[in-house]
């Protein structure tokens, strides 16, 4: 298992730094979030609730990623000192290709299997997951709330 683990994580983070230069952990799970959540309006609050952070490092974050051309915050009519935060083409196309990177990564894991073993294989790593107890949310952070509740894997 840990030479499995060793080479997906390689291979991964080799395409990770590719699509996505030096943003950060938390600065990919906001885009993850705001990826996710782009059907709503997203507010500096949401994001310090969402990752439970302090005001000054969200604040912080968005301000880097602003910079960085990930985000664009906009003021609303209804309050000017509310800022709607929305991900920028560049950032669509990273997350995009993020996605399509991790669809591969588990093609390629799952290639030449036919579709009952494919199926096996995920109810085994179900198990797994409920074994540790750890499962992971959709913005890759680690939860304790079992693997029954993370159904949405692509594998």
């Amino acid at each position: 298992m840990r030479l499995i683990h060793n080479r997906i994580h390689k291979q991964m983070e080799a395409k990770r730094i590719e699509n996505e230069g030096d943003i950060t952990g938390m600065q990919r799970w906001t885009l993850g979030y705001l990826n996710d959540h782009a059907d709503t309006e997203i507010y500096q609050k949401d994001i310090e609730q969402e990752f439970k952070v302090s005001r000054a490092t969200a604040s912080n974050m968005l301000q880097l990623m602003e910079r960085k051309g990930l985000i664009v915050r906009e003021s609303v009519s209804c309050d000017a000192r509310l800022k709607k935060i929305s991900l920028t083409e560049k950032a669509k196309n990273m997350v995009a290709k993020s996605d399509a990177d991790i669809r591969e990564m588990e093609q390629l894991i799952t290639k030449g299997f036919h579709k009952e073993e494919t199926e096996q294989l995920k109810h085994y790593l179900d198990r797994i997951m409920e074994n540790i107890g750890v499962a992971e949310d959709c913005c890759g952070r680690k939860c304790k709330s079992g693997a029954k509740e993370q159904k949405n894997h692509n594998i």
